[in-house]
């Protein structure tokens, strides 16, 4: 049991201590959530710098276990600290979740809930050519290896992503992108470590290049890229402005949207889960 302490201490200084790169200028212990919260700033802040960037007509999707209903005083949080850095979209709040089941604790059934989710989209409120979706999850602090949904073997972010293309609509016209917010190494001493990494500046930065941001790190100005509507998952995002005009709101039966947040970290097995703010579908 003391080997096993010591293994576990080894494998959280090895976190704490980690240099992230891509301009972060800092280790992840720049992410400690706040004790009151559990939410990350600097998370909330980039995550909230993407709901901007997608635009008024983003429809943000939670995803993460806060949308259950026993977590619902953690996804109020998250939504005030959200609004506090979206005064346009104050207060700010999920637009839908993803539906209930049992995705609490393998990507497996995190991927079927979106796909579920997309599957529903309706083209009453969505238009048949020019959406985005972007998916921001950690999928449990598991590599991307190891994935499987559906017996398929998805074995990438590139087989993942053709999952959920397989589950929209074929007259939809989408562009669709998973950024996996993970991380995993070994320590000096050969343990293996993996990490929910949340939004760091790389996974920020391939999330930004989808919806036409800039990144400073990388000197890549903004594009002009036209006003697609946009859904995202997994993460938090923008609230649904242009569901009003609707007979039908996309989200699943009794749920709400889908966002990306973790608590403090914790370990699960040789896993653990940085705080950051919430997931999107992305």
């Amino acid at each position: 049991e003391s080997g096993q302490q010591h293994d576990r201490v080894d494998r959280l200084m090895s976190v704490i201590g980690r240099e992230i790169g891509h301009g972060e200028n800092g280790s992840y212990a720049k992410f400690v959530s706040d004790a009151t919260s559990d939410l990350s700033d600097i998370f909330i802040s980039r995550l909230a710098s993407l709901i901007s960037m997608a635009g008024k007509r983003c429809l943000t999707v939670l995803t993460s276990t806060w949308r259950h209903r026993d977590q619902r005083h953690r996804l109020k949080r998250l939504e005030d600290a959200l609004s506090k850095h979206l005064p346009e979209h104050a207060p700010f709040a999920f637009g839908a979740f993803t539906p209930p089941g049992d995705d609490s604790s393998h990507p497996r059934g995190r991927l079927r809930a979106i796909g579920d989710f997309l599957a529903g989209l309706s083209s009453k409120c969505y238009p048949p050519t020019g959406m985005r979706i972007l998916v921001l999850d950690d999928f449990f602090a598991t590599a991307a290896s190891t994935w499987l949904v559906d017996d398929l073997d998805a074995g990438s972010i590139e087989g993942a992503e053709e999952y959920l293309r397989s589950r929209l609509p074929q007259s939809k016209d989408f562009a669709l992108k998973i950024v996996h917010t993970y991380d995993s190494w070994l320590t000096p001493n050969g343990l293996s470590v993996e990490v929910g990494a949340g939004l760091t500046m790389e996974h920020y930065c391939h999330a930004a290049e989808f919806l036409g941001g800039g990144c400073s790190f990388c000197e890549r100005p903004p594009e002009e890229v036209p006003q697609k509507r946009s859904v995202a998952t997994k993460a938090k995002k923008g609230k649904v402005r242009f569901a009003k005009n609707c007979e039908e709101t996309p989200s699943a039966p009794g749920g709400k949207a889908k966002a990306t947040a973790q608590a403090k970290p914790r370990e699960r097995g040789r896993s653990y889960s940085l705080p950051w703010f919430a997931k999107i579908v992305n």
